[in-house]
């Protein structure tokens, strides 16, 4: 049953209504609209906060901004209402979702729905109402992939200019009626507030004493006024997708369909995909890197991206970019107070076209120091006849009275290529001081192996492309000092030792250094205007000379960069060079950003390698452009000169409203964009 959005809203906006009217206690409370305007009528019954604690810079003096902070709550939602008085700048620019910059005003919000100081969410916003939103875990451990549907609106009644105290008033709505696993009387909550001082300096404050940024360690206990509903809750959304496929050489045009379904009963959560399309996700920037290094990617599809926090583990196993093509697939998930659990099923094509199948399935139980978990994966290549098994254990303890962490995970498997066997370990021993925002020290220590004949399809290792054969050991540590001055505030300073080696001889010699470096880095606060960083290292690791003989290379990289803030714009350049394997790397780089009509946000980076007899220039541009409300126009361009490659990426998006929406999209690639594909996408989401 189709049902009108407009009526909807207006019907639980008078629901809400009337739960807010017996809760106020003889004050008459409507409920929030969240346009921007702080109304008493819609205020009245809220808890309110007028008192806030630094923490960055730790101090305990009272000269932050005048602020009001409002909470309350329904039975499916958490509304948050704040009364700001900057005297300092106000810097927003940034129109692209989960995207931020390090000079922006922004208000952090985080829920801890347990009340257990483990688990909960980050929202954060900018006054021009942009949305980044995270999965926290292990109390600060982030999943940014996830994604929410919430609102905020954000009135700038008067900018702050030439020492005349600014006023804004901003409006937020967290809906909480399909969030897993809420407790029915006390939740933890945590507002914590960047800002500016008159010189140019930041801070944050927060409601909370001994905050810990983004950090769910110390939260208020906010006791509910209405519980949120204890009966079994029953949601269910469908969102059909179809979309048209046209090409240049009219061949292949086609029109396709596909649907993503969710449905979730109280605890547990499943959903399934079916020809998902990946037409309007934002193709991933060109990028190189030295010593054969992978390129982590991060993952777009909201298939996997909510509910990454699950799989993760010390030893990334699980890395869902490695699944492609998904044909359909189905993904579980049961969050409780100490068990959160998942299982996932999915049916791709592999580069090659070969029919591919997953398994994988994780329980964590978790306690208040203590997490233990297991790992399962099962794949199977029916096109290349090969099947692989997977099993592992992990565990992570934090000593409750330090910053001190303990991480393992020990992981077999066992893989069957056209009829040959194989069988492998993996270890992987972690340990860390843990860095602190407010300044002080930090430090961490690791050592992991992966034996000859382990493999894992979905694994994923950032320093060696090795599937086996090798082991690591990286020990690093510095301190971060912070300040409240105007010039040097924040110092962070660190330095520390990495080698990855071959264990037995395989294509390469037993005991050969992929990298055995020590290295040193700096990053300087040194004015309003002005971050300048350092990083230097020195890595011996082996190679083979004209004449086939093992030898040792003497690398000294030196990488030097400076960003400058000029209003709500932004450049970055910087020069990494020194002799490489023989050779001598030079490396400079210039990014940037500019923000224009609080509607209009263009970025661009170039990359120039001049190594040996590659001349190599990566171009990465965007633009985000909102026409109107609900009207966006994004244009990516991207080109690589040695690899050949262009890609020209053009959106044009209307959201009905989250979840649902129409796309016209034109994708150019090829060495002159010779390649043309155009798609027309529509995706609306109905709820029952």
């Amino acid at each position: 049953m189709k049902i009108n959005f407009t009526t909807l809203v207006l019907i639980i906006f008078f629901l809400t209504s009337i739960t807010a009217l017996s809760q106020s206690q003889g004050n008459k409370s409507e409920s929030v609209s969240v346009d921007g305007l702080l109304k008493t009528s819609e205020w009245s019954d809220a808890k309110v906060f007028t008192d806030f604690y630094k923490f960055i810079p730790k101090s305990d003096e009272k000269n932050y901004d005048s602020t009001i902070v409002y909470i309350k709550q329904t039975k499916d939602a958490v509304y948050f209402g704040f009364d700001y008085f900057p005297k300092g700048k106000i810097i927003s620019k940034s129109l692209t979702r989960d995207r931020s910059t390090e000079d922006e005003n922004e208000f952090f919000i985080l829920l801890d729905l347990e009340n257990k100081n483990q688990n909960g969410y980050m929202f954060a916003f900018s006054f021009l109402n942009n949305q980044r939103d995270a999965v926290i875990y292990n109390q600060r451990n982030q999943s940014s992939e996830w994604d929410w549907v919430w609102e905020v609106k954000s009135k700038i009644l008067v900018e702050p200019k030439n020492g005349k105290t600014g006023h804004i008033q901003t409006e937020v709505k967290i809906p909480v009626d399909k969030l897993q696993n809420k407790n029915t009387k006390t939740i933890g909550v945590d507002v914590q507030m960047f800002s500016y001082t008159p010189d140019g300096n930041y801070y944050y404050y927060s409601i909370t004493p001994d905050s810990d940024l983004l950090s769910l360690k110390n939260t208020h206990k906010l006791d509910l006024t209405t519980p949120f509903d204890e009966k079994l809750h029953v949601k269910f959304d469908a969102i059909p997708i179809l979309v048209g496929q046209s090409f240049n050489d009219k061949e292949n045009d086609s029109l396709l369909y596909g649907v993503d379904v969710n449905a979730s009963i109280d605890k547990h959560k499943l959903k399934a995909t079916y020809n998902p399309d990946e037409s309007t996700l934002e193709a991933d920037p060109f990028r190189f890197s030295l010593y054969s290094r992978p390129i982590f990617l991060q993952e777009k599809r909201p298939f996997f991206s909510k509910d990454l926090d699950i799989y993760r583990t010390p030893i990334n196993l699980f890395y869902t970019r490695a699944i492609q093509d998904i044909r359909y697939g189905f993904n579980y998930t049961y969050r409780s107070d100490n068990l959160k659990a998942g299982a996932v099923f999915v049916d791709d094509h592999d580069q090659e076209g070969n029919n591919r199948q997953f398994l994988i399935a994780r329980p964590n139980v978790i306690t208040k120091n203590f997490n233990l978990g297991s790992l399962f994966i099962f794949d199977q290549n029916s096109g290349l006849d090969y099947n692989e098994k997977i099993a592992s254990i992990d565990g992570f303890y934090r000593f409750p009275e330090n910053r001190v962490r303990l991480q393992f995970q020990v992981a077999n498997s066992w893989n069957e290529n056209q009829g040959y066997a194989k069988e492998g370990a993996a270890y992987n021993f972690y340990g860390y001081y843990e860095y602190n925002s407010a300044g002080g020290p930090f430090a961490d220590v690791s050592y992991k192996r992966v034996n000859k004949g382990f493999n894992a399809v979905t694994s994923f290792n950032n320093q060696i492309g090795l599937p086996d054969n090798y082991d690591e050991v990286n020990a690093s540590g510095g301190y971060y000092f912070v300040y409240d001055r105007p010039y040097f505030s924040d110092i962070n300073i660190s330095g520390g030792y990495y080698r990855g080696r071959t264990l037995q001889e395989d294509f390469l010699p037993a005991d050969f250094n992929l990298q055995n470096n020590i290295f040193f880095n700096s990053n300087y606060k040194v004015a309003e205007w002005l971050r300048f960083g350092q990083y230097i290292e020195y890595n011996r690791p082996n190679d083979f000379n004209s004449n086939n003989e093992l030898i040792t290379r003497y690398n000294l990289g030196q990488d030097y960069n400076a960003s400058f803030f000029i209003g709500t714009n932004y450049i970055n350049a910087g020069y990494f060079f020194g002799p490489y394997f023989g050779d001598f790397i030079k490396n400079p780089y210039l990014s940037g950003n500019v923000f224009l009509f609080e509607r209009l946000a263009l970025s661009a980076s170039v990359n120039f390698i001049d190594l040996s007899e590659e001349k190599r220039t990566i171009i990465n541009t965007s633009m985000n452009f909102k026409v109107i409300d609900k009207l966006y126009l994004k244009s990516y361009f991207q080109r690589d000169n040695y690899s050949k490659q262009a890609l020209w990426n053009s959106i044009l998006q209307y959201e009905f409203f989250a979840g649902s929406n129409v796309y016209f999209v034109i994708n150019l690639n090829g060495d002159k964009l010779q390649n043309t594909r155009r798609y027309f996408k529509i995706g609306y989401e109905f709820g029952l």
